[in-house]
């Protein structure tokens, strides 16, 4: 996403079919070490932007506001990961209705 957003400001069209190809390639690769790793979108962002060519400093507006996009990608796949399981078992007829529907009475506990 940086990358496409510093394009125009290089003079390069990002709706090139040759500049999204490379960038595709640059960006999985670049993201095979950084899964799992806290901040890991800014380590990914420094590694594309030099394989690309582009200014690595302004990576440095990315890390400002990295913490807020990493809580909602977060979010994202916990919530894609719970759907995506409910569904599955749905299909399979392996979901208990009963019991994904049974409220429990909260008790204290100690």
């Amino acid at each position: 996403m940086l990358a496409v957003m510093i394009a125009p400001a290089m003079g390069i069209d990002p709706t090139a079919p040759a500049f999204l190809i490379k960038l595709i390639l640059v960006t999985a690769v670049a993201s095979f070490g950084v899964a799992g790793v806290g901040g890991g979108a800014t380590f990914a962002a420094l590694t594309v932007l030099s394989a690309m060519g582009m200014p690595v400093g302004l990576a440095g507006v990315l890390i400002a506001i990295e913490p807020l996009i990493d809580m909602a990608r977060t979010a994202l796949n916990v919530s894609g990961s719970m759907v995506a399981g409910l569904v599955s078992s749905k299909l399979m007829d392996d979901l208990d209705t009963n019991l994904y529907n049974r409220i429990q009475d909260a008790e204290p506990q100690g």
